[in-house]
């Protein structure tokens, strides 16, 4: 499948375009097993931006495999991927996404809601990470109640690795007790 980039440039073929009633539904863009990834989002970018029917973008090396979409702006390929799947490395592989991607099941409206709520698990998970560092007004609204001693910024500074610990204990018996 060649996207149309006009007369001037080149139309460099696509690596897999995956067709619904003669339309791209997603693409693929497959580069060298080991080769990184990082930069060549932009070719996929040009592909999907040439083909707005088209809403879902996969860049893969064989073991990285990240997935785009339009969620920022409509037609236009997000810069992040929404997921990103090391085959090798996660310690299990995104069912809930992969299942969607299955002829019975794919509609580019699923992929699009997994890939909104994903982004805003995503930038929920890394305010998360910076709010949840113990921050010294955070450690020491954590410990007011707890310490005796005076709030000095040395107590506090002895408290964030502790606090630290308890925050991710905290998480494992939230997770263990939803089991």
């Amino acid at each position: 499948y060649r996207a149309d980039f006009g007369k001037d440039r080149s139309a460099k073929p696509v690596d897999w375009a995956f067709l619904q009633n003669g339309k791209p539904t997603f693409f693929v863009e497959a580069k060298d097993a080991g080769k990184k990834l990082a930069g060549y989002n932009e070719q996929l970018g040009d592909y999907f931006a040439k083909s707005p029917e088209a809403k879902l973008g996969i860049l893969t090396n064989g073991v990285l495999w990240w997935f785009y979409t339009d969620v920022v702006n409509a037609n236009v390929m997000d810069k992040e991927p929404f997921l990103k799947w090391d085959v090798v490395n996660d310690e299990k592989p995104p069912y809930d996404f992969l299942t969607l991607l299955q002829k019975s099941q794919f509609t580019a409206e699923l992929i699009r809601t997994f890939a909104q709520r994903k982004r805003a698990q995503n930038l929920l998970v890394n305010e998360l990470i910076r709010l949840l560092e113990p921050s010294p007004e955070f450690t020491r609204l954590a410990i007011a109640n707890i310490e005796t001693r005076n709030l000095t910024a040395a107590v506090v500074d002895s408290w964030k690795p502790v606090l630290a610990n308890a925050i991710g204990e905290w998480a494992k018996q939230r997770i263990m007790s939803s089991v």
